[in-house]
Parts: structure tokens; C-alpha cells; sequence
């Protein structure tokens, strides 16, 4: 009676650590990408000039990269829910701040410190879930809280064309930095009343934790270290993809197809759609047929490469068409993210240091969005729209091949 007991109340807490994680990152993707959704009204209404908001969206992308490793470090030192404390908290003032702006150039210095508070979330959520959770927990859990950065995406980009029409633009980060104050709350309330004990090392059933709080710090092989710099590079290649067509996709259809501001930001709303769909199948994928993150990875490029040389060769196929064809794509960058940047860090637990890893891990991502986000601005506008989609198929090309090349290796290097 006692094991049953014991099991419902893991199942119990394993639901409520999931849901918070999910809220939290939920509110997480709502303060920080929707500088890159409100960029067409911010240069239709005058208030900025495009190079300005592509220029703080890549130093936005820059802080949070770096800033990463900073919260890796800092989620493996001290308590992981501080850390996150602090990052909501600074995500609240800097959003409120933008909305308060009456000079453009203080964008870039809001946005960038608005990078680093974001930082501080998923390396210590990432130590969290692995300290609390057991191998399947943890990947559902994830897959729970990826669900929370794509539902975030769709709130911003379904509330904002009516935020803008109601109000203005300043109403989207009032609203944002309120969401992000309240999220503080909720998190030091909840996660100090059920998980402020020790994170446990075991299930009622003995299966461990993903990586217990006395898990050995073990030196990084030459083969770890240089799988996980290849593994670098892939998401590099995923992240200027998911962020670079996800920022730019109202700025892309408004000047393909004339429509306004609000209409193209509304058609923003299919990127998450597609991004749970891909995310769950990519899921199952992952549990029942390719236990192997590389090679699940390297397919779901060869899918986006799919996705771009379609959209290249139908240049003229549509509004729905187009935005149908984009969405699929970085749906199809949100499943290598999973892959990559949730399930990989996993892969190194033995090494001890996960925040680290998680964090070095994720920002690559954003070394890859900081690059793309002010690169298609610059290339776009010499090349144009049909030339920059022939960029995005090339940059899911090498992804794909570095993935398959590797897939056996990675294999070889998780059963040893």
C-alpha cells in the first residue's frame, strides 16, 4: 500500500514539476520573441528603422547564446529555481522598459540585457527535470515543455495583431512583462511548496534519475568532446533556421504579397502549429523507432531541405501556400531542437556538469540566430526572398550531413 501510495504521489509531482517547467517556458518564449513578431509594426509605425530592431534582435540572440553558458554554470553552483527567479525578474523589467522607449537606439541595450535574463531558464530547468525525473519522465517532460515554447509563439502571434489594433505596440511588452513578473511568483510559490526538498535518485520501481545531485564529475573523453563540438555545429545550423524564418516570416509575406502588418503577423500563428505537430512526431519517433538523436536528426533536415527547395522552385504559389511551406520548415528545425538541445544533454550525464553542457548546447542555437537574423536581413535585401530560400535548403543541407555522417559514432559513443 505504502509503494502505491508513494508511486501516485511521484506520478503526482512529476505532473506538477512538468506543468510549471511547461508555464515557465511558456512565458519565457512570450517576453522574448515577440520584439522579433512586433519588428513589421515597429518599422510600419516609424517608431524604428529595420536595421535597428534586426540588429537588437541579434544582440539579443548574441546575450542569450553566450549568456547561456553563464546560467550552466551558475544552475550547477547554486539553486537552479534562484536562477530562474532572477531571470523572470529581469525578462519584467526589461519588457517593461521597451514599452516605456522613446529612442530607438536604447532597443538594442534593452534587448540585449533582455537575452541574458532569458538565459538564466533552461540550463538550471534542464538540471531540474533530470535531477527529478527518471530516462522517461524526462523525455516527456521535455517534450512538455518544447510544447510550451510553441504555444508561446501562437499566444504572441494571435494576441498581438489585436494588442496593436486596441492599442499599440507598447501594449505587447506591458503585457509581456507582466506575464513575466507574474510567472516569478507563481514559480518561487510553487516550486519552494512541493520540490524545495533534495532532488531524489531513484523511483518507487529503483530506476534512476537522469542525473542525481551526486552524480560523479567524469573528464570529457576526446571522442565526447569532439561529437559534442559536431553536435554544436548542427544546431548552429538548426537554430539560424527555427529563429531566422520564424523572425522574418511576416517581414517575407508583407513584402511578397503587400498584406498589412497585423495580417502578416497573424499568419506567424501556423509556425507553432506545426512546431507541436513536428515535436510530437518527432517524439514518438524517438520512443518507439530511432533511439538514436542523430540519425532521427539528420532525417528531419532532409525534410526541411524538402520543405525550402519547394518553396524555391513555387516562388509564386500563394500566401498559404508559402506560409504553409515555412512553417513546415521550422516545425522541422523545433524537432531537431527536441532532439538536440533536450535530449542530447542527457547523453552526457555521466560527465556530471548537465547545466553546463545543456547551456554550451543550447547556445549554439543562438549563434546561429544571431547570424541569420541580421544576415537575411543584409542578404535578402541584395539578393532577395527566392535567393534566401535557397540559403535556408543549403543550411538544412549541411545539417543533414553532418547528422547522418555522424549517426553510427553517436551510437558506438552512448552504448560504451
Amino acid at each position: 500500500m505504502s509503494i502505491c501510495m508513494h508511486a501516485r504521489a511521484q506520478k503526482r509531482a512529476f505532473l506538477v514539476l512538468s506543468l510549471l517547467c511547461t508555464a515557465a517556458y511558456f512565458v519565457s518564449y512570450v517576453s522574448r520573441i515577440n520584439l522579433g513578431a512586433a519588428m513589421v509594426e515597429l518599422v510600419a509605425c516609424g517608431f524604428a528603422e529595420k536595421t535597428t530592431v534586426a540588429l537588437a534582435l541579434s544582440i539579443n540572440f548574441i546575450t542569450y547564446g553566450t549568456g547561456q553558458i553563464v546560467s550552466g554554470y551558475l544552475g550547477d553552483r547554486y539553486k537552479p529555481q534562484n536562477v530562474m527567479l532572477a531571470g523572470f525578474i529581469l525578462a519584467a523589467l526589461m519588457n517593461g522598459g521597451v514599452a516605456l522607449l522613446k529612442d530607438q537606439r536604447l532597443l538594442i541595450l534593452l534587448w540585449g540585457v533582455n537575452g541574458f535574463a532569458q538565459s538564466l531558464m533552461w540550463p538550471p530547468l534542464v538540471r531540474i527535470l533530470s535531477q527529478h525525473l527518471n530516462a522517461d519522465e524526462y523525455t516527456l517532460a521535455c517534450k512538455w515543455v518544447n510544447w510550451g515554447s510553441e504555444l508561446g509563439t501562437m499566444a504572441v502571434y494571435a494576441s498581438m495583431p489585436l494588442l496593436i489594433s486596441i492599442a499599440s505596440y507598447r501594449a505587447v511588452f506591458f503585457v509581456s512583462g507582466g506575464l513575466a513578473l507574474g510567472m516569478a511568483i507563481v514559480w518561487k510559490l510553487v516550486y519552494e511548496r512541493h520540490f524545495s526538498h533534495a532532488a531524489r535518485a531513484t523511483q518507487p520501481d529503483g530506476s534512476a534519475a537522469v542525473s542525481p545531485s551526486s552524480a560523479a564529475h567524469a573528464h570529457l573523453t576526446l571522442n565526447a568532446v569532439f561529437l559534442m563540438g559536431m553536435v554544436m555545429i548542427a544546431i548552429v545550423m538548426q537554430g539560424s533556421l527555427r529563429d531566422g524564418v520564424t523572425n522574418w516570416l511576416p517581414t517575407l509575406v508583407s513584402e511578397s504579397f503587400g498584406l498589412s502588418s497585423a495580417a502578416s503577423i497573424l499568419s506567424g500563428v501556423l509556425l507553432p502549429v506545426f512546431g507541436i505537430l513536428c515535436s510530437q512526431i518527432t517524439t514518438q519517433i524517438y520512443r518507439r523507432f530511432i533511439r538514436n538523436e542523430l540519425l532521427c536528426s539528420g532525417i528531419i533536415f532532409a525534410l526541411a531541405v524538402l520543405a525550402a527547395v519547394l518553396l524555391a522552385l513555387l516562388p509564386h504559389s500563394g500566401v498559404m501556400a508559402t506560409v504553409i511551406l515555412l512553417a513546415l520548415l521550422v516545425g522541422c528545425m523545433h524537432g531537431v531542437n527536441f532532439l538536440l538541445v533536450s535530449i542530447v544533454p542527457s547523453c552526457f550525464a555521466r560527465y556530471g556538469h548537465i547545466s553546463l553542457i545543456s547551456g554550451i548546447l543550447n547556445s549554439s542555437t543562438y549563434v546561429g540566430s544571431a547570424i541569420s537574423t541580421y544576415g537575411i536581413a543584409v542578404f535578402s535585401q541584395k539578393m532577395g526572398w527566392n535567393a534566401t530560400i535557397w540559403l535556408w535548403a543549403a543550411i538544412a543541407g549541411c545539417g543533414m550531413v553532418i547528422c547522418l555522417l555522424l549517426f553510427r559514432r553517436w551510437k558506438r559513443f552512448q552504448t560504451a
